[in-house]
């Protein structure tokens, strides 16, 4: 491993766009454009609507709780289509601040402040053992899926699906049709955590910057404050001015940063918040109703899922915390009238900590995801009681 955090920073990103190639959605590319292997994921999601659909209308008639066990994995589709949306539509601004965070890294890295390089190398460990964790959680929740279903359909004999679609023209009660739509079953699996983790990596790079722009705060205002300490001479108060609209300026960056991650993410945090908790819902429901062994491990995948941007959302929110209280830290009685006049403005712009808003109305943290897991837990108990009648 480098010790050169841009260095650091570009192994990760090396692996989080070969990911993003592997599903054809590379959107750190300026002069990205659809690809066969981009055609071929939009097509199965199409396609798993489509079989979805069909298997309703199929085994709808005696049946009705099919329709809503089938129904279990069309917020995970969702999502994808959602993320799809969400990378095609901001490639120019996924683009722009990539290379913004590039020259972040490029420029502090040579500081002669030694912590200005600690700093960076921390977030990109952070970052890294984030990225690995939520790619740990993917890996076994498929491969779970899979091998669950696989195994106790040849120890038991009898049939378990990884979904719930059937292929069109194909009679699952047949041995190989039964095979061939596992395999196509594991395929859309693989691809579908692929894919997922994909959009997911997107937001987790952004929104872990969060920890470069508050730990670079807190060195200026370091500097800032042993600049202050003498001031005798006209050159070191222009220094310690100079240094102050250095800070502004970072602040307002940092502000732009989050306000872009907002408008590109804001609706992406709802939709993935809101089909986790319905998912989760029905996912209980199918398990206690049917025999879908996979639905447990799907079921670990989910919260998970559900928790990711709000705990992404919570850091956020401690680092735009942080941004303020660094303000207060500035050595305010060092400094002369004109240059405390501009620490209190920058006081006042410093109150509205940036945060990512969940469905346009509280703010994405763990507290939020708390509250929808009320929500859930009472839902549960309610159908269960139903269930019991």
């Amino acid at each position: 491993m480098s010790t050169r955090a841009s260095e650091n920073f570009n192994e990760i990103m090396r692996f989080v766009r070969f990911i993003t190639s592997c599903v054809g959605f590379d959107v750190y590319d300026p002069n990205f454009h659809f690809s066969a292997v981009t055609i071929t994921v939009v097509s199965l999601i199409s396609m798993y609507f489509i079989f979805t659909i069909l298997t309703i209308a199929k085994e709808f008639h005696g049946n009705w709780m099919f329709m809503i066990q089938a129904s279990a994995m069309s917020g995970s589709v969702v999502q994808a289509c959602a993320k799809i949306y969400m990378g095609v539509s901001s490639v120019e601004t996924v683009s722009k601040l990539y290379v913004q965070l590039n020259q972040n890294y490029t420029h502090f890295e040579k500081e002669e402040d030694a912590r200005y390089s600690m700093a960076l190398l921390r977030s990109c460990h952070k970052l890294r053992r984030f990225l690995v964790l939520v790619g740990i959680s993917y890996m076994v929740g498929a491969l779970g899926m899979i091998i669950v279903a696989v195994l106790a359909s040849i120890l038991t004999g009898k049939l378990y699906l990884i979904m719930h679609f059937h292929l069109p023209g194909i009679d699952v009660n047949t041995e190989w049709g039964a095979w061939a739509t596992q395999a196509l079953h594991c395929v859309c699996i693989i691809l579908g955590g692929l894919g997922l983790y994909t959009g997911d990596m997107i937001i987790i790079v952004y929104l872990m910057q969060s920890f470069v722009y508050a730990d670079i705060l807190q060195l200026k205002v370091d500097h800032l404050n042993a600049l202050s300490e003498n001031q005798d001479s006209t050159e070191k108060q222009l220094e310690a001015s100079a240094q102050l609209i250095n800070i502004a300026k970072w602040h307002q960056t940092y502000t732009r940063f989050i306000d872009q991650c907002n408008d590109m993410f804001s609706v992406l945090v709802s939709v993935q918040v809101t089909t986790s908790a319905v998912c989760i819902v029905i996912t209980i429901f199918s398990l206690l109703t049917s025999d879908w062994i996979g639905g447990y491990c799907y079921f670990c995948v989910l919260v998970p899922n559900m928790y990711l941007y709000c705990i992404l959302g919570t850091i956020l929110e401690n680092c735009s915390e942080k941004f303020m209280y660094e303000m207060y830290n500035i050595s305010f009685y060092n400094l002369n009238p004109s240059q405390q006049r501009f620490v209190l403005f920058m006081l006042a712009k410093s109150q509205q900590p940036g945060a990512i808003l969940l469905l346009g109305v509280m703010p994405l943290s763990v507290s939020s995801a708390l509250q929808v897991t009320k929500s859930i837990y009472s839902i549960t108990m309610m159908m269960a009681r139903f269930l019991q009648k």
